[in-house]
């Protein structure tokens, strides 16, 4: 069956109508936010409402907060496009996987990671690679009470295999006289708890330690988020305009008269092109307990940059552990790196390292039912019975061949 577009028209029009009220009605928001913004130059009165939010009788803030002293920045500054550093080495990592499918001909799953290494400033070719890592173990499929693991966990392991081929990169080429930046795609702060989740608490570990090899060999380590969601800013100016008896756990449920603004849409109205904010970092229990399990080094701090070249802005938003954000050499190497990074793909405003290593990981539906047709064979070679659910078969049989779709990641 296929999508009967004229019983959907009309829903589209309203639609339109709704989005076109919304951002009516958050011009006025937007302006007041804009007011606290710039206010916000002095830094005492905001370490002063930090730390009252984080007394234990208080709590929910999920705000920003500025870089401990003395590295603190002033809210409203903004920093301009650095000269990037003669030569550097840019190392990105991604990965893809295949969830485990109960309808394929055996149960496992595949975590596919790819590495592109760019060396800025000189001609010497990048370096790229590839590391497919097939599992179909029962005890990796299997959680501690015979359930098949849910794709929580594959995406947990995913994201640690990325660290660790990052980590790994890093080390090798640790002895070259050049700054090293390590990209990671998406935020560094991860949260692999969940109430299924039993082995998480050891992919932690193994992220956190895949995160101090970064650091011992003085890798600038970036989290690099496309099309940042997050209120950060907004939260932080929130709380800047309560009264002092309104500080408390009830006034952190909204974002009170900024409700329904986000740190790209103020953002979009401060940063020109080639400029960051102010690092900040987020204030949260996950970020608290990376600075108490590794020391304040490992605690995560950020900040937004514009990529774009024009007048139309393109907000970004750039994660850093605190071993970064204190060293300011680092930070403008990083700046002007991605600046160029994303320069090289013209209107796509997006790092290229990144880009080619998403090309690298990307495992296509395609191939992924070569690979089914691999391990029916070898099962078949074996004189095993590969699994088919008559299920499967009707679907396969009703949709043909209709597309390729990218595999979530």
């Amino acid at each position: 069956m296929s999508l009967e577009f004229n019983k959907v028209f009309d829903q589209v029009k309203t639609m339109g109508r709704y989005l076109e009220h919304k951002g009516e009605s958050a011009s006025g928001r937007l302006q007041r936010a804009l007011e606290l913004f710039y206010a916000s130059s002095d830094l005492e009165p905001i370490y002063e409402r930090i730390e009252a939010v984080r007394k234990s009788t208080i709590s929910g803030y999920r705000g920003a907060a500025p870089a401990p002293r003395p590295y603190g920045e002033v809210l409203p500054g903004t920093g301009a496009a650095p000269a990037p550093p003669a030569k550097a080495t840019i190392i990105a990592a991604d990965g893809s996987q295949i969830f485990p499918d109960p309808h394929a001909p055996a149960l496992y799953y595949l975590i596919n990671t790819g590495v592109y290494t760019y060396f800025h400033g000189e001609q010497r070719l990048p370096t790229q690679l590839m590391s497919p890592n097939l599992v179909y173990s029962d005890k990796m499929l299997q959680d501690r009470d015979g359930r098949l693991i849910t794709n929580q966990i594959v995406n947990a392991r995913r994201t640690l295999a990325e660290m660790q081929a990052l980590a790994d990169a890093a080390w090798e080429l640790r002895g070259e006289n050049r700054p090293i930046i390590a990209l990671h795609d998406g935020g560094l702060l991860k949260f692999f708890g969940g109430n299924e989740v039993e082995a998480m608490g050891s992919i932690e570990d193994d992220y956190m330690n895949a995160m101090e090899k970064l650091f011992s060999c003085g890798a600038v380590l970036a989290g690099y988020l496309d099309v940042p969601r997050s209120t950060y800013i907004i939260s932080l100016l929130h709380l800047l305009s309560l009264q002092p008896d309104q500080i408390k756990e009830v006034s952190f449920k909204s974002s009170g008269e900024l409700e329904g603004l986000n740190d790209l849409m103020l953002l979009s109205h401060v940063l020109d092109a080639g400029e960051r904010s102010a690092i900040l970092t987020q204030n949260s229990p996950q970020n608290k307990e990376y600075r108490d399990r590794k020391g304040s080094d490992y605690e995560i701090a950020f900040f937004y940059l514009n990529v774009s070249t024009s007048n139309r802005p393109n907000i970004v938003r750039v994660d850093i552990p605190m071993w970064v954000a204190r060293d300011r050499a680092a930070v403008d190497a990083l700046h002007a790196l991605l600046l160029a990074q994303c320069a090289i793909q013209g209107r796509k405003h997006y790092p290229y390292a990144l880009t080619r290593a998403d090309e690298l990981a990307y495992v296509s539906s395609i191939e992924k039912s070569q690979l089914d047709e691999l391990i029916r064979v070898t099962m078949l070679e074996r004189q095993l019975e590969p699994e088919s659910s008559n299920k499967l078969q009707s679907k396969s049989l009703a949709r043909g061949d209709k597309q390729k779709h990218r595999l979530m990641k």
